[in-house]
């Protein structure tokens, strides 16, 4: 589990400390205060220096493309001669990414190509970056340090002509479990993969148990052809998910990802999006209930009040309560700051209806 991070140079953020990171963290604040670049660089420092990821967090933007500009978007105000710097500490291995402009690839060498819209999840870099340069690419070395050992990998992702391509320059470091959801990345398809490896796992009792709070009348989940997926609710045929609800289908698709992200890290932007509120509650039960069972930690973003008043009136019993942050960003002087609340401190602002929007 991530106790702090530290990002430099990203995006919108200029310089942020995050500390006290706990098992469910929850980000707030106003539209464009970095909540989701917060999201953005823990996935990045979770991939172990995968250089398929800054395309990736740019396609979870509906980013699809590559250029000049969009090179120069991953740092602070497009300042190309400082690096981008992300740390954290997770159970005492301390860990780096630093991510650096490429301005030519004329000594890149062999690479994969991919397209920007793929997804996963010491040498020199081609020139060194100016604010006058092209920006081609990006350099990105990952370094993690414990009481045994400093692990290295360095690679490189770069537009050459019309593709976008891959290198691994040295070292190999095993990633993070991690996992990036929105509104814009998840598709049907991938649910019911995700669906059928739960099954195969005989761990769809939870599915079934939150969808009962919304239809008592639910009994199971079962994959058709085309990766459809049924609900079957006592009638005489089941039921395409989809017609339960886009609150049923919400519900399924967090928990589902919970599960997927075990061992790991759940990192979910706007995590209430298409949720009535009545629903909150049922959302946050399930997800403790889930980051207790699968060892995962849950990062997300929200707007809303309600969202955090759900969470609050959720982590009931003193080991939950411990278990629970939200982080209020707020910009000050052109920079993102961040104010840590624990569960008894968000009781107290929530008496007072605190104003998160």
């Amino acid at each position: 589990m991530y106790e702090n991070l530290r990002i430099s140079n990203f995006r919108g953020i200029d310089e942020l400390n995050i500390d006290e990171l706990s098992r469910i963290n929850l980000f707030v604040g106003a539209n464009n205060s970095g909540k989701t670049s917060v999201l953005e660089a823990l996935f990045l420092l979770s991939g172990a220096g995968n250089p398929r990821l800054p395309t990736s967090i740019n396609s979870f933007r509906s980013l699809k493309f590559v250029s000049d500009n969009v090179w120069r978007s991953f740092f602070n105000r497009m300042n190309v001669s400082s690096p981008i710097v992300v740390n954290g500490l997770e159970d005492a291995v301390g860990k780096k990414l630093s991510i650096s402009a490429i301005a030519d690839t004329s000594d890149l060498g062999e690479a994969d190509s991919h397209s920007p819209n793929d997804s996963d999840s010491s040498s020199q870099a081609g020139s060194k970056a100016t604010s006058e340069s092209s920006i081609v690419g990006l350099d990105l070395l990952y370094e993690e340090v414990d009481s045994q050992a400093i692990r290295r990998t360095r690679s490189q992702v770069f537009q050459e002509k019309r593709d976008v391509r891959t290198r691994v320059v040295e070292g190999k470091v095993e990633p993070k479990r991690a996992l990036f959801t929105n509104d814009l990345t998840i598709t049907y398809s991938e649910i019911a993969l995700r669906l059928e490896r739960m099954l195969v796992d005989k761990k769809d009792q939870v599915l079934i148990d939150v969808a009962r709070k919304l239809d008592s009348s639910v009994s199971g989940f079962v994959l058709g052809a085309n990766g459809t997926i049924f609900v079957d609710t006592g009638l005489s045929k089941m039921l395409p998910v989809q017609l339960l609800g886009n609150g049923m289908v919400k519900l399924l698709v967090v928990n589902l990802n919970a599960y997927e992200a075990r061992n790991g890290m759940l990192l979910i932007d706007e995590i209430d999006n298409g949720l009535h509120h009545s629903s909150l509650g049922l959302l946050w039960k399930s997800l403790i209930r889930s980051t207790i069972n699968y060892d995962v930690q849950i990062v997300a973003t929200t707007h809303s009040y309600e969202c955090i008043k759900a969470l609050v009136d959720s982590s009931e019993g003193e080991s939950v309560r411990n278990m629970i942050r939200v982080f209020r960003t707020e910009i000050a002087d052109d920079n993102i700051n961040v104010k840590v609340f624990d569960r008894d401190a968000l009781t107290r602002f929530i008496e007072r209806e605190w104003e998160v929007r």
